[in-house]
């Protein structure tokens, strides 16, 4: 399975500056994940390093470190956050050499993978926490999706009102009603005889 390497939001800043954010977010990773930081102003912002665990730096030689490269670019009054991993092939290198040779240090390199996919869940949040807002691109799909739209019971696709097929899978959307044709009653559809009158179906 490929993972992608690099992760880009962009935020509305409100009150905030890059320097106001990223400062607040190498405090986090420092206090609260006992990560190794290192903040460096850009050009057009600040660009945050961090690795490892300071709590447990022997992590490391196991593969189970988690180390970003996170830029923090400000254009105007918006930011644009890019993440990206460091030493994502070790790991996959880590992983490839434990299933052949030492089977645990598979599963620590995939602790490391797994410790680094949480941790970019983690800064987006707290930089929508930091600005005040969900990333640009979320709030525009929210507005773009149909108030009154059918949600596709079988892909998830959302279709206008009144669509009777998915415009994603050709799932049914409209459920069709089945009427006994001795008594008329509705029916599940699944029924062989009529649980009102008794009649064949």
């Amino acid at each position: 399975m490929d993972f992608p390497n690099e992760w880009i939001k962009t935020y509305e800043l409100g009150n905030e500056t890059a320097q106001s954010v990223g400062y607040a977010l190498a405090e986090y990773l420092d206090r609260s994940k006992d990560m190794v930081t290192q903040t460096m102003r850009t050009r057009n912002g600040y660009v945050i390093q961090c690795k490892g665990d300071v709590s447990a730096e022997w992590t490391k030689y196991l593969g189970m470190d988690a180390a970003l490269s996170i830029d923090l670019a400000q254009s105007g009054s918006e930011l644009k956050v890019t993440i990206t991993l460091d030493r994502w092939m070790e790991k996959a290198g880590i992983a490839a050499v434990g299933a052949f040779v030492l089977h645990p240090l598979l599963l620590t390199a995939g602790i490391g993978a797994i410790r680094q996919m949480t941790l970019i869940n983690e800064v987006f949040e707290f930089i929508s926490q930091t600005v005040g807002s969900q990333p640009v691109e979320d709030i525009a799909a929210e507005r773009a999706m149909p108030k009154d739209g059918t949600i596709c019971p079988e892909c998830g696709m959302i279709n206008k009102s009144g669509a009777k097929f998915c415009k994603a899978c050709g799932t049914a959307l409209v459920k069709e009603e089945k009427h006994c044709p001795a008594c008329n009653a509705e029916l599940e559809g699944d029924e062989y005889f009529c649980p009102h009158c008794g009649a064949k179906l």
